[in-house]
């Protein structure tokens, strides 16, 4: 999620359709086996992604990041957050954010260290920084943050499988290449402090994960959405505007480990419901409607309360959303969490 010194999380899943077959299958391990990330049915493809290996640091890195965002209930009330730990040219991040879907409150922190300040394990999952650490093995890791108006405790175990992005785990992108994998359906339990207030908390998260090297200078604006549906499905879309053209592809995973990479129609005209932030005076979309004609899927995404932009680098959007529509010709609903950077004027 990160743009040299600003995160854009998963977003970066970025690349060209004519990088992949717009119907690519490929079935995955489960999440937390030590086995090749992929087992590829038809088309073959290489498989670079492994986990767990790939959960830790990896040294000469010039950018990576580890980013989580969730819905959490806690007897009646919702909230959502997203927390990202970044190590990008050796100026290590964190961003973090809490969403009251109940009272529609938004309260983030973003904070930039030194590399003294902070620590990336190259043997196991533990990465630290004075306001986010994240560490554990993948059927429990912990995730622990702090801002402001209160703080963020939380366990998160991997269930079912990992998700693949592009089919491959790797994706040419912005003349560069990024590692890309997710762990879309995390089983999260513990709490949150919100002003004072200490909520118990149960809930479901995703975790994606990239590293590699790119230059971004072509880069003018994304949208990139999680989508959780209630049919057992994840979806991890973008669509992706740069100097040389758009790009809007989505991976999909079903429960059975089974990945298809597809083309998704741009999302520009059918955003709409915009809002202007007043720190950066960004202007975003918080409504979109998802079509994906190979799955025969439209969706409708909307980001609740609207002022969810995290103060990085002059303004990102991590908005949490509702998922409503028809998928496969069936009705589904969901959660998502839609990510907008630049300005959707």
């Amino acid at each position: 999620m990160a743009i040299a010194t600003l995160t854009f999380g998963a977003v970066l899943a970025g690349v060209a359709l004519w990088a992949i077959p717009a119907t690519a299958k490929t079935r995955s391990a489960p999440a937390g086996t030590s086995r090749p990330a992929a087992t590829m049915t038809a088309p073959t493809f290489p498989t670079f992604v492994h986990l767990p290996a790939d959960q830790p640091a990896h040294p000469n890195t010039p950018i990576e990041w580890w980013y989580v965002v969730g819905h959490l209930n806690a007897r009646g009330h919702r909230f959502g957050y997203q927390v990202t730990i970044l190590n990008i040219g050796g100026a290590p991040q964190a961003l973090i954010a809490i969403t009251d879907k109940t009272t529609g409150k938004y309260y983030t922190q973003s904070q930039r260290y030194s590399p003294d300040q902070t620590s990336f394990s190259t043997t196991e999952l533990d990465v630290r920084t004075p306001h986010a650490t994240l560490s554990g093995p993948m059927d429990a890791m912990r995730l622990h943050a702090t801002l402001p108006v209160g703080e963020i405790d939380l366990i998160l175990s991997a269930r079912g499988p990992a998700m693949y992005n592009n089919g491959t785990g790797l994706i040419p992108f912005l003349d560069g290449t990024s590692y890309y994998y997710s762990l879309p359906s995390l089983a999260t339990q513990g709490t949150l402090k919100v002003n004072n207030r200490t909520y118990p908390v149960t809930g479901e998260s995703w975790l994606d994960r990239q590293w590699g090297s790119w230059k971004q200078d072509t880069l003018q604006k994304w949208t990139w959405m999680a989508l959780q549906l209630s049919n057992g499905d994840r979806v991890n879309l973008w669509d992706l505007l740069a100097t040389d053209g758009e790009f809007p592809y989505a991976t999909v995973l079903r429960p059975d480990g089974t990945h298809e990479v597809v083309a998704v129609k741009p999302l520009a005209g059918t955003t709409s419901d915009f809002w202007t932030s007043p720190s950066s005076g960004k202007r975003y979309g918080t409504r979109w409607t998802v079509n994906i004609p190979a799955l025969d899927v439209s969706l409708t995404v909307v980001a609740r309360p609207q002022g969810q932009e995290l103060q990085a680098s002059g303004g990102l959007y991590e908005g949490a959303a509702t998922v409503t529509g028809r998928y496969r010709g069936k009705p589904v609903s969901g959660l998502a969490y839609a990510e907008q950077y630049g300005n959707w004027r």
